[in-house]
């Protein structure tokens, strides 16, 4: 199966700050206000919701932030 990956950068939530970090999404900065992580067997997904302007998606990753896609399977 091919996954389309997405153009994100996990930036990570600054000390002292509410947000649990932010996506930058194809040029476009979003909000982490979710991460659910999910482990079992050397299988790993992390779901992370994020919101801009009142938008609210899920992106997953299955490498532990390093890629990013909208298809969970």
């Amino acid at each position: 199966m091919i996954i389309k990956t997405e153009k994100a950068t996990w930036i990570p939530q600054l000390p002292d700050t509410p947000d649990l970090g932010w996506l930058d999404l194809n040029g476009e900065i979003w909000t982490i206000t979710n991460i659910y992580h999910y482990d079992d067997f050397g299988c790993s997904l992390d779901t992370f919701t994020i919101e801009k302007d009142g938008v609210e998606k899920e992106i997953y990753s299955y490498d532990e932030g390093e890629t990013f896609t909208f298809d969970v399977w």
